[in-house]
């Protein structure tokens, strides 16, 4: 994976010790969807793009539908360097999705990032009971994942991904681990962030197919209630937030 600056950014970018916010194509499409809402909202600004032989190769107008284009994996970043973000617009290719993953932790390792906050989504339909009866989220950490970040996680209400006893889904190396069903790279990603000791933290949004722009925003509400993006204001989450001329077209 080859990280490739913006001519016009590349003396202003940094990323080391910045906070890096990224989606995992799961079900509904939900973390992209956030992702689009963080990067409209806070007005970030596209800094680069990264090049993975393992993504399927896509170009198109750009989200704002203005002059440029846009490809199957950009880098955003705030104007104070404190938040980088990742948007992946094409999926990865078949049985590619190993190497890819891959990739994408030694780009994360070698920038050197402060803290990862990965959106993920699962199959609500996979849900168990105490799953149904309370808030749609869940959360994984690993160990070295800063202690304030997540006691605040805590008070928000987000719980841990539960264990289900039946688990056949789980994988040898990783068993101790909860199944994350349509969750994409998600659960390998964690797998390998916490032996690497990487400070990451997973928020799940159980999802089905289908319209899923409301738990995108909600999904971005929790994000934001976690990292403090944007001041705590006493308004609607839809009016909270900024969505992207592109949203006109995704039916």
């Amino acid at each position: 994976m080859k990280f490739i600056p913006v001519k016009e950014r590349e003396n202003s970018c940094k990323i080391t010790g910045s906070t890096l916010i990224l989606p995992a194509i799961s079900i509904g499409n939900v973390p992209q969807l956030a992702v689009d809402l963080l990067i409209t909202t806070l007005n970030l600004q596209r800094i680069g793009f990264l090049e993975d032989e393992n993504v399927i190769p896509v170009a198109g107008v750009n989200e704002h539908l203005t002059r440029g284009i846009t490809v199957a994996i950009e880098v955003y970043q705030s104007d104070d360097n404190k938040w980088t973000v990742i948007q992946q617009r094409a999926t990865v290719i078949k049985k590619k999705w190993h190497n890819f993953a891959e990739n994408l932790l030694a780009f994360i390792k070698q920038s050197q990032f402060s803290k990862i906050i990965l959106l993920s989504s699962a199959d609500a339909t996979r849900r168990v009971d105490i799953q149904l009866t309370s808030l749609p989220l869940r959360i994984l950490t690993t160990p070295s994942f800063p202690n304030d970040l997540s006691e605040r996680a805590t008070i928000l209400g987000l719980k841990t991904l539960e264990k289900i006893s039946n688990d056949n889904y789980a994988l040898k190396q990783d068993s101790d681990l909860p199944k994350i069903p349509g969750g994409g790279i998600s659960r390998f990603l964690f797998h390998k962030s916490q032996q690497e000791d990487i400070p990451l933290i997973m928020i799940i949004f159980f999802a089905i197919e289908g319209d899923n722009t409301q738990d995108a925003f909600l999904l971005a509400n929790y994000t934001n209630s976690l990292l403090n993006l944007l001041p705590q204001q006493e308004i609607p989450i839809t009016k909270l937030w900024k969505t992207p001329a592109s949203w006109n077209y995704l039916f």
